[in-house]
């Protein structure tokens, strides 16, 4: 199913044909894709809009990590560690392609917080709060096997347990897939420029083409604001009592020819004692995350600094003593910003709640704060608290984010059946039209990647592709995980951009020039 025709809809909402909705929601990352797919399901005509591209914010640089939180457990947060532990355990169930479990390991300083015993109750709890028993006690002989250069000798063996990691982007989209599938709209690069409002109520806002600079005034029964660190922008955040504190969490990826885990790992950081993670993603390894505040403009992307990339190296030095990553072996970096709802009186952003908040003012519903793991708890908070200005819904409720594909990976790729179970976790049922609509020279993967030239195809004709870097960055994750932002496969995927989105010369140079940028800004490594 391909999304909403970009120009299209513009066309038919400057002629007023689609200028009436029941829900528009703004914002394209995770929690705005949440909130459109729980509205769309419940029958209402919805609209997504967002300023910049889909999960172009913190939704495509996160730390990838679906998890109930072990330090907000620690902290005496029961309540937000087993709403965040039962979605992940309900996101593996229904995207067990897509949300896969991962093994970490918890190491046990000597001398340091927690002691063992103490460990293991927080581990039986973390467990029992999610329904399952995978966490075990190991010894540092065990722990050798994993991580065979860790130096163990301060250690005190390690604790075993599971969380899950993901595809940040690649989930945001599957989400408004299933929304549009379903009736939902979406469209990318639409800000909202200011809200409409009647007698002091919210009847909608003043749409932006971001690309041409045209307006358009849509109506609504009620808006969402779904902007995560944006969110006290729209509204009265302040007078609701929101404060949100923006947080910069930086990771970078090392090659995993020369740095391969197979697992994740915390680490104490030798410097300050913060524990930070290392672990495989991609085919690559991972190393975050740092935890900052961020005064800047939030328009800007958000860029790792030569400061926070030493901090990340020096942690990972710890786990390869005799072959310390320096940042030439450093492929790429992201930084993402946290949306952190927060009294004002905590100054240690590590402290911070990860908690959400929902605020109702006339014809306008925020949320701001929460995390990846709880985008559909908070979809159902927003949606709880705009029935207020909707009419009851005409669908029978299904708590199913996904629809569950109806093929197999063995049918989408016979020669590599785990190729197959990829695809349909990021794709759905699309992945079988995505492959048999393809060349047979686009199903040969790109070298070095997980990722098909066909990919790159159905993306450009589907996915709303408007630039380079959305295609590089979120449709598919080549300019992280290939060195230089992926320039060596830019003169591959070229052919592709000028058949399908017709781009002459001109065009394609202008978009590689925007493209490398923003590789060189926000993607590289921090100049010496």
């Amino acid at each position: 199913m391909p999304f909403t025709d970009h120009k299209q809809l513009w066309k038919d909402i400057k002629s007023g044909a689609t200028a009436d909705w029941d829900v528009i929601v703004i914002g394209g990352g995770i929690t705005g894709a949440g909130v459109l797919r729980e509205s769309v399901r419940r029958g209402y005509k919805s609209l997504l809009i967002e300023q910049q591209d889909f999960a172009w914010g913190s939704s495509s640089r996160s730390s990838k990590m679906v998890h109930g939180g072990l330090r907000y457990l620690a902290a005496g947060n029961i309540s937000l560690t087993r709403h965040a532990l039962q979605e992940r355990e309900g996101l593996i169930r229904e995207a067990p392609l897509l949300v896969k479990r991962l093994g970490y390991y918890y190491p046990l300083y000597k001398n340091r917080f927690p002691p063992p015993f103490a460990a293991s109750i927080l581990f039986w709890l973390y467990d029992r709060l999610a329904g399952i028993r995978d966490h075990r006690r190991i010894g540092n002989d065990e722990l050798g096997r994993v991580f065979t250069e860790l130096d163990r000798s301060q250690l005190n063996g390690a604790f075993y347990y599971t969380d899950a990691v993901t595809d940040d982007a690649r989930l945001t989209l599957r989400v408004l897939q299933e929304s549009v599938q379903v009736g939902g709209s979406v469209r990318n690069y639409t800000r909202a420029a200011r809200l409409l409002k009647e007698r002091g109520r919210v009847i909608g806002l003043m749409a932006e083409d971001r690309e041409t600079g045209q307006e358009a005034p849509l109506n609504a029964r009620v808006v969402i604001n779904a902007t995560g660190a944006w969110a006290d922008r729209l509204g009265n955040a302040a007078l609701a009592g929101m404060k949100i504190r923006p947080q910069r969490g930086s990771h970078l990826i090392l090659s995993a020819d020369k740095f391969p885990v197979s697992h994740a790992i915390f680490l104490l950081h030798p410097e300050d004692g913060r524990r930070l993670f290392i672990y495989p993603w991609e085919g690559q390894t991972i190393v975050g995350t740092t935890d900052i505040y961020h005064p800047q403009d939030l328009d800007i992307a958000a860029s790792m600094t030569l400061v926070e990339l030493n901090y990340l190296l020096t942690a990972a030095q710890q786990l390869f003593p005799e072959r310390p990553p320096t940042r030439d072996d450093v492929t790429s970096t992201w930084s993402g910003v946290r949306p952190i709802i927060t009294s004002g009186k905590s100054r240690n952003p590590s402290k911070a709640s990860r908690e959400h908040k929902v605020w109702v003012e006339e014809g306008l519903v925020s949320c701001s704060g929460g995390k990846l793991t709880t985008f559909h708890h908070m979809a159902l908070d927003v949606l709880a608290g705009a029935q207020k200005f909707l009419p009851p819904p005409t669908e029978t409720l299904n708590l199913r984010i996904f629809t569950s594909p109806s093929a197999t990976g063995a049918e989408i790729t016979p020669e590599d059946p785990e190729m197959g179970e990829r695809l349909l976790g990021r794709y759905g049922q699309s992945a079988v039209a995505l492959m048999a609509s393809a060349p047979e020279h686009e199903r040969t993967l790109i070298p070095g990647t997980h990722t098909f030239p066909a990919q790159v195809r159905w993306a450009l004709q589907h996915e709303s592709v408007l630039h380079l870097d959305d295609l590089m960055l979120r449709r598919t994750r080549l300019g992280i995980l290939l060195k230089n932002g992926g320039a060596e496969v830019l003169d591959k995927i070229k052919p592709l951009c000028q058949e399908i989105l017709g781009w002459d010369e001109v065009k394609w140079r202008q978009e590689v020039k925007r493209y490398r940028e923003v590789i060189s800004s926000y993607y590289a490594v921090p100049d010496e």
